[in-house]
């Protein structure tokens, strides 16, 4: 089957706008408002809203995928029935131009609105800053790089094959020794590790917003020793079928820091997402999942997606003055939680009526968490299997997805 790594990222890519899509279609039929969530109107770059303004962001969002969808397709199949390489490796170049070009067209057609806020968000997450505002959505975006982590390396074996075109001796300048590969691997992570500093060091000193914060770059920071370890044990592969000899006495503890590494990273990652991402793991005692890293007693009292205003809103909230009869969440928002009865091992809260749903999503994110280790590392030989990494990564966006609805939805279950 011609299915090339050229066009596993585009699919990819496709996947994950599309479940972004459904993310925003269902969060809308279950009465959520994610614009105020993700703080568009905030953005730098909030405009009007050109695109079908009558319509939901979720609507233009699958409109534009479905756009590069067809092109991609139409790439693919003219790429499969080519009769030279080098005519396929041509097409599949033509296919990439025209995506990015539909993507950054300054015009105000094909979606103008929702492309301007993808393109406007990477520009936020890649250029490094410590003062600006950070907001949801650019925070929702690194979390989904993240999980294209992988991705980023393969594309540069997909410009590996384009740089042929031009300059055949240049080919040899792109096999991998490990280490280009784990820096591409290691840039989103790094990217999200920057929003964690930035919004530590603008978070009150000692407060448990800083307390949070800093606990989050530890996470983002935990992925670095694995992708270090699995680079050095990669380049020492390349080196030993070179036939240099390579000493046991230094891979061998390698592999065992890889494996702590590893244990950390999933483990401390699956527990953020449960009790910090979800606010899951509350209990009728008031206890909660949260409180290994936010102690209860320096905990803030509101959320902190809200301006700092709104915490003397919420005091005045809590003394019902400004809550009227009719506003029904925001009396459930300042419930005593010991007051409250809720499932066992979630929250006061739920959005959601099904409560086996956050029973599922818990589970599948703990074995795909520990999953997705398979692909980060070189000492798990994932990608001799047929199609075994691209798999892998549609486990991983699959994971996300899930993630993100939750994550949306903790926001105003708050």
């Amino acid at each position: 089957m011609y299915f090339p790594v050229a066009f596993q990222v585009l699919f990819l890519a496709q996947l994950a706008a599309l479940g972004w899509g459904a993310n925003l279609r269902i969060l809308s039929k279950a009465d959520i408002e994610v614009r105020p969530v993700l703080q568009l109107a905030q953005l730098p770059t909030a405009h009007r809203n050109d695109d079908r303004p009558d319509d939901g962001l979720h609507q233009n969002v699958f409109r534009l995928a479905r756009v590069l969808a067809a092109v991609t397709a139409a790439g693919w199949l003219l790429s499969a029935l080519a009769s030279s390489p080098a005519m396929r490796t041509w097409l599949t170049l033509l296919t990439y131009i025209v995506l990015v070009s539909i993507v950054v067209l300054p015009q105000r057609i094909l979606y103008h609105t929702v492309r301007m806020q993808f393109l406007g968000s990477l520009v936020r997450i890649v250029v490094p800053s410590m003062v600006k505002p950070v907001f949801l959505s650019d925070i929702i975006m690194a979390d989904i790089l993240t999980s294209c982590a992988r991705t980023f390396a393969d594309i540069r074996l997909v410009a590996c094959q384009f740089v042929s075109l031009a300059w055949p001796s240049e080919v040899s300048t792109c096999t991998d020794t490990g280490m280009v590969g784990a820096l591409l691997v290691a840039m989103p992570y790094a990217f999200r590790l920057r929003q964690c500093v930035n919004e530590y060091l603008n978070a009150a000193p000692a407060s448990a917003e800083a307390k949070r914060h800093f606990a989050n770059a530890v996470k983002y920071a935990s992925s670095f020793p694995v992708i270090c370890l699995s680079a050095m044990h990669r380049r020492a592969e390349i080196e030993a079928s070179s036939g240099v000899k390579q000493s046991g006495w230094i891979l061998r503890p390698a592999f065992g820091l890889w494996v702590l590494a590893v244990a950390f990273n999933s483990l401390y990652s699956y527990y953020w997402d449960v009790a910090f991402d979800w606010n899951l793991g509350h209990t009728r005692s008031g206890w909660k999942l949260a409180d290994f890293v936010v102690p209860p007693a320096s905990a803030s009292s509101a959320p902190s997606s809200l301006p700092r205003a709104a915490d003397e809103m919420s005091e005045l909230a809590v003394s019902r003055e400004l809550v009227t009869p009719g506003d029904a969440l925001a009396r459930d928002i300042y419930e005593p939680t010991t007051k409250r009865s809720f499932p066992r091992l979630l929250r006061p809260q739920l959005r959601f009526a099904r409560t086996w749903l956050y029973y599922a999503a818990m589970a599948i994110d703990f074995l795909l968490r520990i999953t997705w280790t398979m692909k980060l590392s070189s000492y798990i030989r994932i990608d001799q299997m047929a199609f075994g990494g691209f798999w892998l990564n549609v486990l991983e966006v699959y994971r996300r997805w899930q993630w993100t609805f939750l994550r949306i939805e903790k926001e105003t279950a708050l």
